[in-house]
């Protein structure tokens, strides 16, 4: 963990700054253990602090001169407010300023850090080519340790760091196992997997594979086709949902050169909270078309869920703006004080914890950056191949939010992608000749009688 800080400084004075950050993040979130450091005063050192704390030396020390060209924008205000809504909740609920400045810091570093490192490094298309690349990479690298724990069980971390990060009953799954590897949980890994596997499917799709390593062209494709098989392996089925869901997006999206297919798909995660945090939904007619088609085990969880959720929306609104604060007072608990609901997804537990303020920031941070990509480049320019290679950055955060309705997984490489799809589109003055040209040719070509092919 300590060591992390002089190797991130290695890996600037080696590489370039952007590829040594992406490296960095990658490497820093697939095999630094889950473990954190309370320190009086600081945030908790963990190692989402260690990878941001050691980029950030990384560019004070190596690449100072990009620091200069940040400015706050009233873009990154959900940011702001998601950071610091944990001080206000604090001392509305009489826990005082210390612990709100604690939770507002702890924050900051686990959601700040990334969003702002993306804000200063991904602001173009190349950079977000770079970045789609660098998790499709991570995936390769990931992989083989991914398939040695679907044999061997889940046992990585507890060889190498001396303990299992998380229940390993719940490792088990259709009589075998789903692989944990240095992650918090075997759904974390498959999401991180499909994030993978997505970035290789559309990099090879749009020809940036072929096009940056030509003399590696016959790997492209078995390598994509093993992250898909590991996918599999991992056997988590929400994961695999959505990655199919993402391939569907994609060719839709390309095919009817309309932006429709994704906005709908961006408004699923508002819909469901308006539903289930208002009281509207209940969700059992969810329930009973999942048991037509999945497993009692898969419609049990899904139950379990659902139901957690409905206790918990009822507790959240007796504080609705604010929410609860932290330490579990969320929860509901019976007479004797046990908890008897614990929040599953992202979004309830933003609920009860932060309230409407809380949620809301949360969802502008996550839904707004792939609003603006559309608005800045719409799929009838997507026959670019610059712009069908990054074509999956938005989709990736549409599916982490639409994730985070069920699962608390966090992924900061999904907060880099907020902060360079925010800059992309402050620094679209630069690209606007190009943008126009791409406008021009879009047109011409649908005026063609001919359809443009679309591969």
């Amino acid at each position: 963990m300590f060591g992390w800080l002089p190797f991130s400084l290695l890996l600037f004075s080696r590489l370039q700054p952007r590829h040594a950050v992406i490296a960095a993040f990658a490497l820093g979130w697939m095999f630094l253990p889950q473990h954190s450091y309370g320190i009086t005063g600081l945030p908790d050192y963990s190692k989402i602090s260690a990878i941001g704390l050691g980029i950030l030396l990384g560019t004070f020390f190596f690449n100072p001169q990009i620091l200069s060209r940040f400015r706050i924008h009233p873009l990154d205000l959900p940011l702001i407010a998601w950071c610091l809504v944990p001080f206000f909740t604090s001392v509305s609920n009489g826990l005082g300023p210390y612990d709100g400045i604690s939770g507002a810091l702890n924050r900051s570093t686990m959601w700040g850090l990334p969003y702002f490192i993306g804000r200063l490094y991904f602001d173009d298309r190349q950079a977000l080519g770079e970045l789609a690349f660098g998790l499709f990479i991570a995936g390769l690298i990931y992989m083989p340790f991914c398939l040695w724990e679907v044999v061997m069980s889940p046992r990585l971390h507890k060889i190498v760091y001396g303990w299992h990060p998380h229940d390993f009953g719940q490792a088990k799954r259709g009589g075998g196992y789903r692989p944990v590897v240095f992650m918090e949980h075997g759904l974390m890994v498959g999401m991180w997997m499909v994030t993978a596997f997505l970035s290789g499917f559309q990099l090879l799709r749009s020809g940036w594979l072929v096009r940056h390593f030509p003399k590696l062209k016959a790997i492209w494709k078995p390598a994509v086709l093993l992250l898909l098989a590991t996918v599999i392996l991992n056997k988590s089925t929400g994961a695999m949902m959505l990655m199919v869901l993402g391939v569907l997006m994609l060719y839709l999206l390309q095919t009817t050169r309309r932006s429709l297919p994704f906005q709908l798909l961006l408004l699923i995660p508002l819909l469901y909270v308006i539903a289930r945090g208002g009281g509207f939904w209940d969700g059992q007619n969810l329930i009973n078309a999942m048991a037509t088609i999945a497993s009692e085990e898969r419609v049990g969880s899904l139950a379990y869920r659902m139901d957690n959720e409905n206790m918990l929306a009822v507790r959240a609104k007796e504080r609705p703006m604010l929410g609860w604060g932290a330490y579990g007072r969320s929860f509901v608990r019976d007479d004797e004080g046990n908890p008897i609901s614990v929040p599953d997804g992202l979004w309830i537990s933003a609920f009860g914890q932060n309230g409407v303020i809380g949620l809301s920031a949360l969802l502008s941070l996550l839904i707004m950056p792939p609003m603006l990509f559309l608005r800045l480049y719409p799929p009838r320019l997507w026959d670019t191949v610059s712009l069908q290679a990054i074509a999956v950055t938005p989709l990736l955060m549409a599916l982490f939010t639409l994730d985070s309705l069920f699962n608390a997984m966090f992924n900061p490489l999904i907060l880099l992608l907020s902060g360079g799809l925010i800059s992309l589109w402050l620094n679209r003055g630069a690209d606007l000749s190009e943008t126009d040209s791409l406008q021009g040719i879009a047109k011409q070509q649908s005026s063609c009688a001919c359809p443009t092919r679309i591969f």
